[in-house]
């Protein structure tokens, strides 16, 4: 508790001391964020270019970061990236959140190969931050969560729950702001390392449809998608938009064919090769939006917009060997490499005594699957969200903004090709897992108003409350996916009158279904309330200061500030700078969430149950676990803005963004035959099949340090229309603090300590993203004819892997950097049909393979992977595509 007050206090001292000096120097930033603008300023930002490009929108009027309504990107005090719909309508992926990867330096995600629900709903980072501390809004309201926290989400988002970006069409896309700064004290929860703003289509008139079908240079992973856009007028300037789309994307595979199926084939078993695929998901998916206003009188208008998503995925889990094998070893692993059977002998038969006959009457796994299993594992995930609203302003000046938005997120989990082995041959083959479901309720009143004190501008007061309603829920699975039959643990007796134990996975393996233990409903209620002001004091000096108050039932209240200036030397050179606190509140996802999946630490050849316990759960518990609290931060950032002339516009800022008690899930705790024991004592029915445990938890504290680079150009020659960027980030986080807990202090004897943040999750949360990521996009068009090239570049990483029996230190390889090329030329016929080619990734750069746990008979791992799932660029390939759009 001390070291924590004296914590506040210094971040306080540095803050106010910086925020002192920034407002003594004149330097700059953008205010707060604005969750409603007024009519003059949506109509604004909609009317920028369609087609501009990168570098194209450098003078349209954001609505991020500030409350004004006049403020343009150069002028604007906090850096913000703007992306017309053209920028996105070019991108070889129909995923939103795959695109922004491809425009923002500082966005980054990663495959989750066998990641359970993290390889449907694959969570981002933005400026080395996970998912949950970036905050999206949809036409400036607050987007709900996905229903699913990130369990394998990786080393930096192992534990998060952020919102699910790909729910929302691209088709239904009019612009993207990103704002790369820390906003907690502008929206609450979650900006801490920034604001997507996604702006929805506001077309008055016409229809638009676009067809595009590409597939990669290996022949896999075909994908289709087709989206419509229409628009219509309301009343005298109101319109009416909405957009629909189907996106069915087959799986790419780029797994080898694991160690042990030469035996199994050698010994007559025909089995699948690849056993187990490894890549992308098979996906359909249809979503749609509306956007909507209508004017009311002058001034007033009351707006409407939602969106709607369905889709369904699937993907292979880890193969399951009908008997056991020996394989040629590891290099440096002493011995042979014996793999068991996969699924224990089950003994059908009882003696008198109770215990089971070691003669009697059997049942395998193999007689339901002769050649043995790779559960097929599928998930549905529903996406519904609205917001309706009116704003109006008063002759006085007063701007006013009411609005109630709901939404909705639910993933329902599907397993086929499996059995819940402690049922025996009673077993389904096929279940139903349970559901997680996400849902959120927004009250908004937003008032601002312009007030004259004498300075170069009014001075903008802006102020306004907030209710939200945010709960979740864990839905119970049918009964035969969770249940412990009557096989999981059975005394088995020989003819001698010897006995052993023979255990059985509970539940549907692979993953077990939500059993009464995991079934839980909850929620909390938060209130707010914020004030900004913001104003030129001179013509060429502009300072802004935000507050906000917010209070949550579950766990108290928590005050915010945020301060930003901009000094404009001259009308080339402008400086500006920003210093805020904010906090990001545990998710009642997080406080909720519990799960077990089947992994292979270490590179493990034998697949382990590694289970993920409430805080508040037997099993967290026993391993020290206690109630979660709020993440705190304090940020700063400043930079120069140069706009010389002929096109070019500069702009460099650094920043650091310390956090202290970030939540994330612990360290895997090793499950020893004593804790099974005791863990069963105390009625937990899995506790015999345990081989693993973390839980979530306050565990660390990180820097974060970065520098972004943005350099845009547009020109005009007789070549044609250009418009360029590259666009520049360093970042580097380091983990400055760990907890660590000793088990003597909860049983008495039980001398182990534990670091909740092992070396290993410290090692990739520093080095997994890498340091330096670089775009350089430029687009053309003259006449009919356009096109647009991108480099995408990611410098080196590194992943760490669990120790092993022959490697107790732990496992780091650094990759190198790689740089992928994306390619798209078109042509436009008689101003109305787009017909165009292009290529993602168009020299089929691979990161380097894996040279860890490697299987010297198949060139892969255990489980066939031969790329590091880390690698930023990904392990597709190449990717060529056809697209075709008519607007009307």
């Amino acid at each position: 508790m001390q070291f924590t007050e004296l914590s506040t206090r210094r971040a306080n001292l540095r803050l106010a001391g910086s925020l002192a000096v920034l407002a003594f120097a004149g330097m700059a930033d953008l205010a707060l964020a604005q969750t409603a603008t007024d009519r003059a300023a949506d109509r604004a930002a909609s009317s920028a270019k369609e087609g501009a490009g990168p570098g194209g929108l450098e003078d349209t009027i954001v609505v991020t970061g500030t409350r004004r309504t006049d403020r343009t990107v150069t002028e604007s005090a906090v850096p913000v990236d703007v992306f017309s719909a053209g920028d996105i309508k070019v991108q070889a992926s129909p995923q939103l959140q795959t695109i922004l990867r491809n425009l923002v330096p500082s966005f980054n995600q990663q495959r989750n190969l066998l990641g359970d629900g993290s390889a449907f709903i694959r969570p981002p980072s933005l400026r080395g931050l996970p998912a949950d501390q970036v905050l999206v809004l949809i036409n400036g309201k607050r987007m709900h969560r996905s229903a699913l926290v990130q369990v394998t989400g990786g080393a930096l988002n192992a534990g998060a729950q952020g919102p699910d970006l790909s729910q929302i069409s691209a088709g239904a896309v009019g612009r993207v702001e990103v704002l790369r700064d820390g906003a907690a004290a502008q929206y609450g929860s979650d900006a801490i390392a920034g604001v997507i703003n996604i702006g929805l289509k506001t077309n008055d008139s016409g229809f638009e449809m676009q067809g595009r079908y590409g597939q990669t240079y290996m022949g896999d992973g075909q994908d289709t998608q087709i989206w419509a856009n229409w628009g219509t007028k309301l009343g005298d300037g109101g319109f009416f938009n909405v957009t629909g789309e189907f996106i069915d994307q087959n799986i790419w595979d780029r797994a080898v064919q694991r160690p042990e199926a030469a035996a199994l084939q050698a010994l007559g078993f025909q089995v699948r090769n690849p056993v187990n695929r490894l890549g992308q998901p098979e996906n359909r998916a249809y979503r749609g939006a509306v956007n909507s206003m209508i004017p009311v009188g002058d001034k007033g208008e009351v707006y409407l917009f939602g969106n709607y998503g369905w889709q369904k995925q699937g993907n292979d889990f880890n193969y399951r060997r009908p008997v056991g094998v020996t394989v040629t070893p590891i290099p440096g692993q002493p011995g042979t490499a014996t793999q068991g059977k996969s699924i224990n002998t089950t003994y059908l038969d009882r003696l008198p005594n109770g215990n089971w006959d070691a003669n009697g009457r059997t049942f395998e796994a193999s007689q339901f699957f002769p050649n043995g299993f790779t559960p097929f594992f599928e998930a549905t995930n529903e996406d519904v969200a609205g917001v309706v609203g009116y704003r109006n302003e008063t002759e006085g000046g007063l701007r006013y903004d009411l609005s109630v938005g709901s939404g909705m997120n639910r993933v329902r989990y599907f397993m086929s090709e499996t059995l819940n082995p402690s049922l025996g041959p009673q077993s389904p083959q096929s279940f139903y897992l349970g559901a997680l479901t996400q849902r959120e309720t927004n009250l908004n009143l937003d008032v601002s108003y312009p007030v004259e004190v004498g300075f170069a501008s009014p001075l903008n007061i802006a102020g306004g409350l907030e209710f939200r309603r945010e709960s979740y829920a864990v839905g119970l699975g049918q009964r035969e996916s969770w249940v412990a039959g009557q096989y999981a643990a059975q005394t088995v007796q020989r003819t001698d009158g010897t006995t052993f134990l023979s255990t059985k996975p509970v539940g549907s393996n692979g993953f077990p279904g939500f059993g009464p233990d995991s079934v839980i409903e909850g929620g909390r209620n938060s209130v707010s309330a914020y004030l900004d002001l913001e104003a030129d004091i001179t013509q060429a000096f502009t300072l802004g200061v935000a507050t906000r108050y917010d209070r949550f039932t579950d766990f108290g209240s928590t005050f915010n500030g945020k301060i930003s200036a901009r000094w404009a030397l001259n009308e080339i050179i402008a400086l500006r700078a920003a210093g805020s606190t904010g906090f990001r509140a545990p998710t009642p996802g997080q406080q909720l969430t519990s799960n077990v999946q089947t992994a292979f630490p270490g590179g493990s050849p034998v697949p382990l149950s590694v289970a993920t316990a409430r805080p508040d759960s037997t099993v967290g518990l026993y391993y020290g676990s206690g109630a979660l609290r709020p993440e705190k931060s304090v940020s700063f950032s400043g930079g120069i803005v140069l706009t010389p002339g002929g096109g070019f516009n500069v702009s460099l800022d650094a920043y650091t963004i310390n956090v202290r008690d970030r939540i994330g899930i612990t360290g895997q705790f090793v499950v020893t035959a004593a804790d099974q024991q005791a863990l069963f004592a105390l009625g937990v029915p899995t506790a015999l099949d345990l081989g693993r445990v973390n839980y979530f938890t306050n565990g660390f504290r990180t820097k974060t340090q970065g520098v972004d680079l943005v350099i845009t150009h547009k020109g005009e020659s007789d070549a044609g229309t250009f418009n360029s960027s590259l666009a520049v980030n360093y970042n580097r986080t380091r983990v400055t603090e760990r907890r660590t807990i000793s088990l003597a202090d909860i049983r008495p004897g039980d001398t182990r300590t534990l670091a909740l943040i092992d070396d290993v999750r410290k090692g990739n949360i520093e080095d997994q993203v890498p340091r330096w990521r670089a775009i350089l996009a430029t687009s053309w068009s003259k006449g009919i004819f356009d096109a647009t090239a991108r480099v995408n570049y990611s410098g080196s990483f590194s992943a760490w892997l669990d120790p092993t029996t022959s490697n107790p230190a732990p496992n780091v390889r650094s990759f190198g950097a790689r740089a992928t090329v994306d390619l798209e030329v078109g042509i436009t016929l008689e101003e109305t049909y787009r017909l165009a080619i292009g290529g993602e990734n168009i020299f089929n750069a691979y990161p380097e393979r894996e040279t860890r746990n490697i299987f010297p008979s198949t060139g892969g791992a255990a489980n066939g992977s031969r790329w590091p799932d880390a690698s930023p660029i990904g392990y597709m390939g190449g990717f060529w595509y056809v697209r075709a759009s008519a607007k009307f």
